[in-house]
């Protein structure tokens, strides 16, 4: 904090320090030592002081000569020849960003003779230096962010029990059982390898040098590197050479693009062709043919996912047999027995493709078809980079909002919550009448300034007797007037019209200062009204109507006392059922009911 250390010095200020220099002059000339320096400063200085408190600022010695309270204290806290005339001499003004108490120090350190400046001195300064900046200093070092467990807290140093314990905890070694489990994953010398790595790494590095991580984002695979995870490993580089694009025509690309569907259209089938041969096999191997087909079961389930591995199960005709075990030769009636039984079970498959739903299978996938896309193996030969694939764990998880009965026009889910509520197909609400009446921008006050919102009354209809009002707010204009027609949509009410055309009567509403009057008229008449009550008679699908507004005509409440005025119409069969009596259409009866 910067502070000004100037004052005023008067003549009788300087008498003074005159007079306190003669009697500092009569005293034994004693070496000062640095307690009586300091005592000295401080019963000159604070002498001084308490007779300037009100002092403000810097002012003028007789209007020419400026001078500081720093000059005047070094010069009463000086030991060398303290006798002398004072004599302060004037000094430019200065602004000081060092605290007083070490304007103070810096004056006591000043009066020590030479024999006491040596470590004394130097301590002190290492004591009070302070740093060029305002931030205070750590009081301590700072505590770590994270846990860390020595080995010596749990005993590890000193232990060998322990030690051998936790060991057997966190690096056990391979039992039986698990070593039965990796013969069937690895091949021997892969196994030879693990047992190798096993024996180069001594667990104690580990447990005494090495972190053993716990936290939610620890690799969940330990010697398993086979399968990549998108969280942890890095993609591998793959080496690809570019090409350039080729232009073509619309005929020769119509030309490519019916190969390629026809290439995609053959493997297809005959991958399907592939897995019913698959299917009727394994039924006949669970029937009657166990000891006459030699593919095991997992086999037979691979060969149903991946068809491709068809070719690694059969044997050319002019290759020779690898074995010529008599046994493995089975005899003409059992070759047509089994043959007999496969081609049923194959019949029965081809028919059940024929006949039944057309499951897809012999339809080329949508990456199949966009090969040259984005998605396709293509990509590998430019430079455009690849769509990332799904993260492992979450795939699945997390629904769409899109529904496929909306066609693609709701990707965004941004109806479905009114499809909810009111039961409608999104074509209906789509084709709802929607229109905003009254738009007006508000403002909040709060402790943290003004936060203006727009406010937006809207209406909806179906032109057919039906109309809803809604009123929404937000500090977005956008997002505000969808909220209000969604609520209007979600308010709709059916409303009473006379001949599908006007209204029952005469009807009246008062909001506020404003009163709606509302008149029936006869047909051919049109709307003659406000344009906003305009508006809600077209959507509510009234034709012929007369409005009033004889007062005020503030916008939001002319909606809303227009909206109470449709609904409170006088209904007839109310009427009535009063008055016990039936209740006819003169209209109707006069013009033969021939009114439209």
């Amino acid at each position: 904090m910067k502070s000004n250390c100037f004052a005023r010095v008067s003549s009788r200020d300087v008498a003074r320090g005159a007079q306190e220099q003669q009697w500092l002059a009569r005293t034994p000339a004693t070496p000062p030592t640095a307690e009586s320096s300091t005592s000295h400063f401080h019963g000159a200085f604070l002498n001084w002081a308490n007779r300037k408190k009100n002092l403000k600022g810097r002012v003028s010695v007789r209007g020419s000569v400026w001078f500081d309270s720093i000059a005047i204290a070094n010069h009463l806290t000086r030991r060398i020849d303290l006798a002398q005339p004072f004599n302060p001499e004037p000094r430019l003004a200065m602004s000081v960003a060092r605290p007083a108490r070490s304007l103070l120090r810096t004056c006591v350190a000043s009066a020590r003779t030479a024999q006491t400046v040596g470590c004394q001195h130097q301590q002190q300064q290492q004591q009070h230096q302070h740093q060029f900046h305002t931030s205070a200093p750590r009081p301590s070092k700072r505590r770590s962010r994270f846990r860390n467990v020595k080995a010596e807290d749990l005993g590890l140093l000193n232990s060998p029990e322990k030690l051998a314990k936790y060991r057997q905890d966190k690096f056990a070694d391979y039992t039986k059982e698990e070593l039965e489990a990796l013969k069937s994953k690895y091949t021997p010398e892969q196994i030879e390898a693990i047992k190798a790595g096993e024996e180069a790494i001594d667990p104690n590095d580990l447990i005494f040098q090495g972190r053993l991580r716990d936290d939610p984002y620890r690799p969940q695979y330990i010697e398993d590197y086979t399968v990549l995870d998108p969280r942890y490993d890095v993609k591998p580089e793959l080496d690809g050479t570019p090409f350039e694009p080729q232009w073509l025509n619309p005929s020769d690309w119509a030309d490519k693009y019916g190969s390629k569907l026809t290439d995609l259209t053959d493997k297809k089938t005959s991958e399907q062709l592939t897995r019913s041969m698959v299917r009727a096999l394994r039924r006949v191997k669970e029937s009657n043919g166990a000891e006459l087909i030699d593919l095991t079961e997992e086999e037979l389930v691979d060969l149903e996912k991946d068809p491709e591995l068809l070719k690694k199960y059969l044997v050319e005709e002019d290759a020779e047999a690898k074995s010529d075990d008599e046994s493995a030769i089975l005899t003409k009636e059992q070759v047509m027995k089994l043959d007999k039984a496969i081609d049923e079970e194959w019949k029965k498959e081809l028919s059940k493709i024929s006949e039944g739903p057309d499951s897809g299978e012999g339809e080329p996938s949508n990456l199949e078809l966009i090969e040259d896309g984005p998605a396709g193996t293509i990509r590998l030969h430019t430079a455009e980079a690849v769509e990332l694939g799904k993260v492992p764990g979450v795939e699945g998880l997390y629904k769409s909002a899109a529904d496929p009965e909306d066609e693609g026009q709701d990707d965004d889910g941004r109806y479905q919550e009114i499809k909810r509520l009111t039961g409608m197909s999104l074509r209906d609400i789509q084709s709802i009448y929607r229109k905003v009446l009254v738009q007006r921008w508000v403002t909040n006050q709060t402790r943290l300034g003004k936060v203006r919102s727009t406010s937006i009354v809207a209406i909806a209809g179906n032109g057919n007797g039906r109309l809803g009002l809604g009123i929404a707010k937000s500090t977005e204009a956008g997002l505000a007037a969808e909220t209000a027609q969604l609520l209007a949509i979600r308010n709709m009410k059916p409303i009473r019209r006379y001949e599908n055309r006007t209204i029952y009567g005469n009807a009246k509403a008062k909001v506020s200062g404003t009163v709606v009057e509302l008149f029936a008229r006869p047909p051919g008449f049109g709307l003659r009204c406000p344009h906003r009550i305009f508006e809600m008679c077209r959507a509510s699908g009234i034709h012929d109507i007369a409005a009033r507004m004889p007062r005020s005509k503030n916008p939001m409440n002319s909606v809303k006392a227009a909206y109470d005025a449709l609904m409170n119409q006088v209904d007839p069969e109310e009427i009535a059922i009063g008055r016990g009596k039936k209740m006819v259409d003169v209209r109707k009866v006069y013009y033969g009911g021939n009114v439209y």
